[in-house]
């Protein structure tokens, strides 16, 4: 596999190439505002649970947002303690630099990283190194270092906090696009990840182009009454248009055509 670093086995990967929504699909969820918030609110209605708080997984730095085909690696803890890897002077078992160079531009890198928390499994050159190779972001569930380095980085970061706690020999990628569980959400390799200030929102691969149409109709719902607030309609009137777009929220869901 020529796209290997060499940190990790070939056999860790379980596949490079894997699918991805198109680019016309991912240029519509560009057009949502509150994107992570609205989207989540639009799988609610195909009952998908498929969105992570901020409250638990915030992003490092304020008002960054990403949209991109997730990447996944997979982290478990190492066996023994790290001065026995040192003593014997085995190289890192840490492998996320290996999924920066699978991934391609565009691509979100998903860490699980739970199962050694609050070990990192990231780190602000790892990070300056996804960025020069053209990934959009990184979202990871477990702890990052380096946050201030971080911060300052050309592409976001979503994680739990920061650490002062190595990854290195403390754990190990074991697998890189395979599926994951990050915060109780599943994540596929290709499936769309969408973050910003309100969370993370994972879209399964081959839903993005509902997804994208029922929350793009959420959205065109809510624009007149956002409208109303801006031009400081009266009370009566907001009362009655607020009733009116609940009621219509809730309907959203297309019903069934008729024989």
């Amino acid at each position: 596999m020529k796209r290997m670093v060499g940190i990790l086995d070939n056999s860790r990967v379980r596949t490079s190439d894997i699918p991805r929504p198109s680019a016309e699909i991912i240029d519509g969820y560009r057009q949502l505002t509150d994107m992570a918030g609205l989207v989540a609110r639009a799988l609610d209605q195909f009952g998908i649970a498929g969105t992570i708080p901020s409250a638990l997984l915030p992003p490092i730095g304020q008002g960054v947002t990403v949209i991109g085909p997730a990447i996944t690696v997979r982290n478990i803890p190492e066996r023994e303690v790290p001065y026995r890897y040192w003593e014997r002077t085995e190289g890192t078992r840490l492998g996320e630099r290996e999924a920066f160079f699978l991934a391609k531009p565009g691509d979100v890198v998903v860490i699980d990283g739970a199962a050694v928390y609050p070990a990192s499994c990231l780190g602000s050159m790892a990070v300056t190194l996804a960025g020069q190779l053209e990934v959009a972001g990184v979202v990871v569930s477990g702890a990052v270092t380096g946050v201030a380095g971080i911060r300052s980085a050309d592409i976001p970061v979503w994680a739990r906090g920061g650490t002062t706690i190595t990854g290195h020999h403390r754990a190990e990628t074991i697998e890189i696009n395979g599926p994951i569980g990050i915060e109780g959400v599943r994540v596929e390799p290709g499936d769309l990840i969408i973050a910003d200030d309100s969370g993370v929102t994972v879209v399964p691969l081959n839903m993005t182009e509902q997804v994208l149409q029922r929350a793009l109709k959420m959205k065109n719902l809510g624009s007149g009454f956002k409208k109303l607030l801006q031009e400081g309609a009266d009370r009566d009137t907001l009362r009655k248009e607020l009733g009116d777009l609940m009621v219509a929220l809730m309907r959203c869901p297309e019903e069934k055509e008729k024989p």
